[in-house]
Protein backbone atom coordinates (compact mmCIF):
# COMPACT_ATOMS: atom_id res chain seq x y z
CA UNK A 1 0.00 0.00 0.00
CA UNK A 2 1.59 3.28 -1.13
CA UNK A 3 2.25 5.87 1.54
CA UNK A 4 0.20 9.06 1.40
CA UNK A 5 2.16 10.93 4.09
CA UNK A 6 5.68 10.67 5.46
CA UNK A 7 4.31 9.56 8.81
CA UNK A 8 0.98 8.22 10.01
CA UNK A 9 -1.78 10.63 11.00
CA UNK A 10 -4.76 10.05 13.26
CA UNK A 11 -8.08 11.84 13.00
CA UNK A 12 -10.43 13.01 15.72
CA UNK A 13 -12.68 15.48 13.92
CA UNK A 14 -12.59 14.48 10.25
CA UNK A 15 -14.35 11.39 8.93
CA UNK A 16 -15.54 9.75 5.73
CA UNK A 17 -19.18 10.48 4.89
CA UNK A 18 -21.63 7.62 4.54
CA UNK A 19 -24.07 7.67 1.67
CA UNK A 20 -27.13 7.68 3.93
CA UNK A 21 -26.58 11.34 4.71
CA UNK A 22 -28.73 12.52 1.77
CA UNK A 23 -30.72 9.37 1.05
CA UNK A 24 -34.08 11.15 1.26
CA UNK A 25 -33.02 13.28 -1.71
CA UNK A 26 -32.08 10.32 -3.90
CA UNK A 27 -32.69 11.29 -7.50
CA UNK A 28 -33.10 14.95 -6.64
CA UNK A 29 -30.04 15.76 -4.55
CA UNK A 30 -30.06 19.42 -5.62
CA UNK A 31 -33.30 19.95 -3.69
CA UNK A 32 -31.27 19.64 -0.51
CA UNK A 33 -30.25 23.29 -0.93
CA UNK A 34 -33.82 24.50 -0.56
CA UNK A 35 -34.58 22.05 2.23
CA UNK A 36 -31.63 23.26 4.30
CA UNK A 37 -32.41 26.94 3.82
CA UNK A 38 -36.18 26.95 4.12
CA UNK A 39 -37.03 23.53 5.60
CA UNK A 40 -39.06 22.69 2.52
CA UNK A 41 -38.40 20.82 -0.72
CA UNK A 42 -39.23 21.83 -4.23
CA UNK A 43 -41.24 19.61 -6.52
CA UNK A 44 -39.10 16.83 -7.93
CA UNK A 45 -39.44 18.24 -11.45
CA UNK A 46 -38.62 21.82 -10.48
CA UNK A 47 -35.34 23.43 -11.39
CA UNK A 48 -33.29 24.53 -8.40
CA UNK A 49 -31.87 28.01 -8.63
CA UNK A 50 -28.13 28.53 -8.32
CA UNK A 51 -28.52 31.42 -5.84
CA UNK A 52 -30.87 31.78 -2.89
CA UNK A 53 -32.10 34.55 -0.61
CA UNK A 54 -30.72 34.21 2.93
CA UNK A 55 -31.10 36.79 5.69
CA UNK A 56 -31.62 39.65 3.25
CA UNK A 57 -28.65 38.67 1.09
CA UNK A 58 -27.89 36.38 -1.81
CA UNK A 59 -26.04 33.11 -1.30
CA UNK A 60 -24.26 32.91 -4.63
CA UNK A 61 -24.13 29.14 -5.02
CA UNK A 62 -25.42 25.92 -3.50
CA UNK A 63 -24.59 25.25 0.14
CA UNK A 64 -23.13 21.84 -0.70
CA UNK A 65 -20.10 23.54 -2.30
CA UNK A 66 -19.23 25.24 0.97
CA UNK A 67 -19.84 21.98 2.81
CA UNK A 68 -17.19 20.27 0.71
CA UNK A 69 -14.78 23.18 1.14
CA UNK A 70 -15.33 23.00 4.91
CA UNK A 71 -14.59 19.26 4.96
CA UNK A 72 -11.30 19.63 3.11
CA UNK A 73 -10.30 22.57 5.31
CA UNK A 74 -11.07 20.63 8.49
CA UNK A 75 -8.96 17.75 7.17
CA UNK A 76 -6.09 20.12 6.41
CA UNK A 77 -6.26 21.71 9.87
CA UNK A 78 -6.20 18.33 11.57
CA UNK A 79 -3.22 17.24 9.45
CA UNK A 80 -1.46 20.53 10.21
CA UNK A 81 -1.81 19.90 13.95
CA UNK A 82 0.20 16.70 13.47
CA UNK A 83 2.77 18.35 11.18
CA UNK A 84 1.74 16.00 8.40
CA UNK A 85 3.68 15.94 5.14
CA UNK A 86 1.63 14.89 2.12
CA UNK A 87 3.30 12.88 -0.64
CA UNK A 88 2.07 14.00 -4.05
CA UNK A 89 3.75 13.20 -7.36
CA UNK A 90 6.80 11.95 -5.45
CA UNK A 91 7.14 15.38 -3.81
CA UNK A 92 6.68 16.13 -0.11
CA UNK A 93 4.22 18.92 0.75
CA UNK A 94 4.09 20.22 4.31
CA UNK A 95 0.42 20.70 5.20
CA UNK A 96 -0.01 24.26 6.43
CA UNK A 97 -3.16 26.37 6.12
CA UNK A 98 -2.64 30.01 5.10
CA UNK A 99 -4.68 31.67 7.84
CA UNK A 100 -4.52 35.05 6.10
CA UNK A 101 -6.79 33.60 3.38
CA UNK A 102 -9.47 32.63 5.91
CA UNK A 103 -10.22 35.83 7.77
CA UNK A 104 -13.58 35.49 9.48
CA UNK A 105 -13.74 31.70 9.26
CA UNK A 106 -12.69 31.15 12.90
CA UNK A 107 -10.44 28.22 12.03
CA UNK A 108 -10.45 26.86 15.57
CA UNK A 109 -14.21 26.42 15.24
CA UNK A 110 -13.86 24.90 11.77
CA UNK A 111 -11.73 22.17 13.31
CA UNK A 112 -14.09 21.28 16.13
CA UNK A 113 -17.56 22.13 14.76
CA UNK A 114 -19.95 20.36 12.45
CA UNK A 115 -20.67 22.22 9.24
CA UNK A 116 -24.34 22.95 10.03
CA UNK A 117 -23.42 24.46 13.40
CA UNK A 118 -20.60 26.51 11.90
CA UNK A 119 -22.60 27.71 8.89
CA UNK A 120 -26.00 28.35 10.51
CA UNK A 121 -25.79 28.56 14.30
CA UNK A 122 -22.44 30.38 14.36
CA UNK A 123 -23.64 32.47 11.41
CA UNK A 124 -20.60 32.02 9.17
CA UNK A 125 -22.91 31.94 6.16
CA UNK A 126 -22.50 35.72 6.04
CA UNK A 127 -19.02 35.10 4.62
CA UNK A 128 -20.62 33.95 1.38
CA UNK A 129 -23.51 36.39 1.10
CA UNK A 130 -23.77 39.30 -1.31
CA UNK A 131 -26.15 42.19 -0.67
CA UNK A 132 -29.29 42.35 -2.76
CA UNK A 133 -30.20 45.35 -4.91
CA UNK A 134 -32.60 47.69 -3.08
CA UNK A 135 -34.38 51.02 -3.40
CA UNK A 136 -33.10 53.71 -1.04
CA UNK A 137 -35.68 55.42 1.12
CA UNK A 138 -35.58 59.10 2.05
CA UNK A 139 -34.10 58.36 5.46
CA UNK A 140 -31.45 55.98 4.10
CA UNK A 141 -27.83 57.05 3.86
CA UNK A 142 -25.84 56.53 0.68
CA UNK A 143 -23.07 54.03 1.31
CA UNK A 144 -19.48 54.99 0.53
CA UNK A 145 -18.27 51.37 0.61
CA UNK A 146 -16.01 50.43 -2.29
CA UNK A 147 -18.23 47.53 -3.29
CA UNK A 148 -21.43 49.62 -3.42
CA UNK A 149 -22.72 51.96 -6.12
CA UNK A 150 -25.72 54.29 -6.18
CA UNK A 151 -27.59 54.84 -9.44
CA UNK A 152 -30.53 57.20 -9.97
CA UNK A 153 -33.35 56.30 -12.38
CA UNK A 154 -36.45 58.09 -13.57
CA UNK A 155 -39.33 56.10 -12.05
CA UNK A 156 -41.48 56.86 -15.11
CA UNK A 157 -39.24 54.95 -17.48
CA UNK A 158 -39.94 51.43 -18.71
CA UNK A 159 -38.14 48.63 -16.89
CA UNK A 160 -36.70 47.34 -20.18
CA UNK A 161 -35.06 50.72 -20.79
CA UNK A 162 -33.67 50.79 -17.27
CA UNK A 163 -32.13 47.36 -17.80
CA UNK A 164 -30.52 48.61 -21.02
CA UNK A 165 -29.09 51.56 -19.12
CA UNK A 166 -27.62 49.29 -16.49
CA UNK A 167 -25.93 47.19 -19.15
CA UNK A 168 -24.61 50.32 -20.83
CA UNK A 169 -23.25 51.66 -17.55
CA UNK A 170 -21.60 48.33 -16.95
CA UNK A 171 -19.75 48.58 -20.25
CA UNK A 172 -18.98 52.31 -20.30
CA UNK A 173 -18.33 53.04 -16.64
CA UNK A 174 -17.12 49.58 -15.57
CA UNK A 175 -19.17 49.90 -12.38
CA UNK A 176 -19.95 46.19 -12.09
CA UNK A 177 -16.65 44.48 -11.42
CA UNK A 178 -17.83 40.89 -11.61
CA UNK A 179 -20.44 39.03 -13.58
CA UNK A 180 -20.15 35.33 -12.65
CA UNK A 181 -22.33 33.68 -10.02
CA UNK A 182 -19.57 33.09 -7.49
CA UNK A 183 -17.75 36.41 -7.81
CA UNK A 184 -19.44 38.68 -5.28
CA UNK A 185 -17.72 37.42 -2.16
CA UNK A 186 -14.10 37.02 -1.13
CA UNK A 187 -14.33 33.24 -1.16
CA UNK A 188 -14.66 32.11 -4.75
CA UNK A 189 -15.12 28.60 -6.04
CA UNK A 190 -12.85 27.84 -8.96
CA UNK A 191 -14.05 24.76 -10.77
CA UNK A 192 -17.12 22.65 -11.32
CA UNK A 193 -18.54 20.93 -8.24
CA UNK A 194 -20.44 17.66 -8.68
CA UNK A 195 -21.48 16.55 -5.21
CA UNK A 196 -21.16 12.78 -5.60
CA UNK A 197 -17.82 13.00 -7.43
CA UNK A 198 -16.32 15.42 -4.91
CA UNK A 199 -17.55 13.34 -1.98
CA UNK A 200 -15.92 10.30 -3.57
CA UNK A 201 -12.63 12.16 -3.82
CA UNK A 202 -12.73 13.32 -0.22
CA UNK A 203 -13.69 9.90 1.11
CA UNK A 204 -11.01 8.15 -0.94
CA UNK A 205 -8.30 10.49 0.32
CA UNK A 206 -9.43 10.37 3.95
CA UNK A 207 -9.69 6.58 4.03
CA UNK A 208 -6.26 6.18 2.40
CA UNK A 209 -4.78 8.60 4.94
CA UNK A 210 -6.47 6.68 7.73
CA UNK A 211 -4.98 3.48 6.32
CA UNK A 212 -7.48 0.98 7.73
CA UNK A 213 -9.12 -0.23 4.50
CA UNK A 214 -7.78 -1.67 1.26
CA UNK A 215 -8.71 -0.16 -2.10
CA UNK A 216 -11.31 -2.85 -2.67
CA UNK A 217 -12.76 -2.43 0.83
CA UNK A 218 -13.08 1.33 0.31
CA UNK A 219 -15.04 0.90 -2.92
CA UNK A 220 -17.22 -2.03 -1.86
CA UNK A 221 -17.82 -0.97 1.76
CA UNK A 222 -21.40 -1.33 3.05
CA UNK A 223 -21.41 2.39 3.91
CA UNK A 224 -21.06 3.24 0.21
CA UNK A 225 -18.16 5.62 0.73
CA UNK A 226 -17.69 5.67 -3.04
CA UNK A 227 -20.98 6.60 -4.68
CA UNK A 228 -22.12 5.54 -8.10
CA UNK A 229 -21.91 8.47 -10.50
CA UNK A 230 -23.50 9.21 -13.84
CA UNK A 231 -20.78 7.16 -15.54
CA UNK A 232 -21.13 4.16 -13.25
CA UNK A 233 -22.70 0.84 -14.16
CA UNK A 234 -23.66 -2.31 -12.30
CA UNK A 235 -24.22 -5.49 -14.30
CA UNK A 236 -24.73 -8.94 -12.79
CA UNK A 237 -23.76 -7.62 -9.37
CA UNK A 238 -20.44 -6.17 -10.57
CA UNK A 239 -19.96 -2.52 -9.64
CA UNK A 240 -18.59 -1.02 -12.83
CA UNK A 241 -17.09 2.29 -11.76
CA UNK A 242 -15.97 3.94 -14.94
CA UNK A 243 -12.32 4.31 -13.92
CA UNK A 244 -11.98 0.60 -13.16
CA UNK A 245 -13.37 -0.36 -16.54
CA UNK A 246 -11.35 2.28 -18.40
CA UNK A 247 -8.28 0.92 -16.67
CA UNK A 248 -8.92 -2.45 -18.34
CA UNK A 249 -9.88 -0.92 -21.67
CA UNK A 250 -13.50 -1.92 -21.24
CA UNK A 251 -14.92 1.50 -22.00
CA UNK A 252 -12.81 2.24 -25.07
CA UNK A 253 -15.46 2.73 -27.74
CA UNK A 254 -13.44 4.95 -30.08
CA UNK A 255 -13.57 2.37 -32.87
CA UNK A 256 -17.33 2.07 -32.52
CA UNK A 257 -17.73 5.85 -32.72
CA UNK A 258 -15.51 6.15 -35.80
CA UNK A 259 -17.48 3.42 -37.55
CA UNK A 260 -20.83 5.04 -36.75
CA UNK A 261 -19.61 8.39 -38.03
CA UNK A 262 -18.22 6.84 -41.22
CA UNK A 263 -21.57 5.35 -42.19
CA UNK A 264 -23.36 8.62 -41.49
CA UNK A 265 -25.50 7.34 -38.64
CA UNK A 266 -27.79 9.90 -37.01
CA UNK A 267 -26.66 11.46 -33.74
CA UNK A 268 -29.45 9.68 -31.87
CA UNK A 269 -28.46 6.34 -33.40
CA UNK A 270 -24.77 7.01 -32.70
CA UNK A 271 -25.56 7.69 -29.04
CA UNK A 272 -27.71 4.58 -28.70
CA UNK A 273 -25.25 2.30 -30.49
CA UNK A 274 -22.40 3.70 -28.44
CA UNK A 275 -24.30 2.87 -25.24
CA UNK A 276 -25.07 -0.62 -26.54
CA UNK A 277 -21.37 -1.14 -27.24
CA UNK A 278 -20.49 -0.03 -23.71
CA UNK A 279 -23.07 -2.37 -22.20
CA UNK A 280 -21.72 -5.32 -24.22
CA UNK A 281 -18.21 -4.64 -23.03
CA UNK A 282 -19.32 -4.21 -19.42
CA UNK A 283 -20.85 -7.68 -19.52
CA UNK A 284 -17.40 -9.10 -20.27
CA UNK A 285 -15.83 -7.37 -17.27
CA UNK A 286 -13.66 -9.51 -15.05
CA UNK A 287 -14.91 -10.33 -11.56
CA UNK A 288 -12.07 -8.38 -9.93
CA UNK A 289 -12.02 -4.79 -11.24
CA UNK A 290 -8.92 -2.64 -10.95
CA UNK A 291 -9.65 -1.12 -7.53
CA UNK A 292 -6.29 0.65 -7.31
CA UNK A 293 -6.90 2.40 -10.61
CA UNK A 294 -10.13 3.95 -9.33
CA UNK A 295 -8.67 5.07 -6.00
CA UNK A 296 -5.61 6.51 -7.72
CA UNK A 297 -7.78 8.59 -10.08
CA UNK A 298 -9.92 9.86 -7.20
CA UNK A 299 -6.89 10.93 -5.19
CA UNK A 300 -4.50 12.10 -7.92
CA UNK A 301 -6.89 13.07 -10.69
CA UNK A 302 -6.13 12.93 -14.39
CA UNK A 303 -5.56 15.31 -17.29
CA UNK A 304 -9.22 16.29 -17.22
CA UNK A 305 -10.07 15.92 -13.50
CA UNK A 306 -8.88 17.44 -10.23
CA UNK A 307 -7.74 14.90 -7.65
CA UNK A 308 -8.33 15.09 -3.91
CA UNK A 309 -4.70 15.89 -3.13
CA UNK A 310 -4.73 18.90 -5.45
CA UNK A 311 -7.96 20.06 -3.81
CA UNK A 312 -6.43 19.66 -0.34
CA UNK A 313 -3.30 21.64 -1.24
CA UNK A 314 -5.41 24.33 -2.91
CA UNK A 315 -7.57 24.62 0.20
CA UNK A 316 -4.43 25.07 2.30
CA UNK A 317 -3.61 28.07 0.11
CA UNK A 318 -7.12 29.49 0.45
CA UNK A 319 -8.70 28.27 -2.78
CA UNK A 320 -11.41 25.78 -3.75
CA UNK A 321 -11.46 23.62 -5.88
CA UNK A 322 -8.29 24.63 -7.67
CA UNK A 323 -5.64 27.24 -6.98
CA UNK A 324 -5.73 29.50 -10.07
CA UNK A 325 -2.23 30.74 -9.30
CA UNK A 326 -0.34 27.50 -8.78
CA UNK A 327 0.13 24.03 -10.21
CA UNK A 328 1.18 21.47 -7.59
CA UNK A 329 3.96 19.12 -8.67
Amino acid sequence: MAKQTTHAVKFKYSHAVKKGRISKFKGREKDRQTDELFNESWRSNARVRTSEMVDGGILQTRISKYRHWFSFLKLALEMQQQEAVLIYKKTEHQIKVDESMYVGWDLDKVLTSKFDDWFFKQNHRTLFLADITRVLKTKDKVSNAKNKITIEFDANRRITDVIKDIRRLGQEENVFKNESDDSNTEFLINGRVIDSVLQNRFNALFLKLEGKLSNEEIITHKNNYIRATSKSKEIDGIKGYSTQLQGKGLLDTSEDEEYLQSIGASLVQQKQDKQDAIDRKLKTAVKEPNWAYTINELIHGSKSTTGAKTILLSVCDGHFLKNPNKIYT
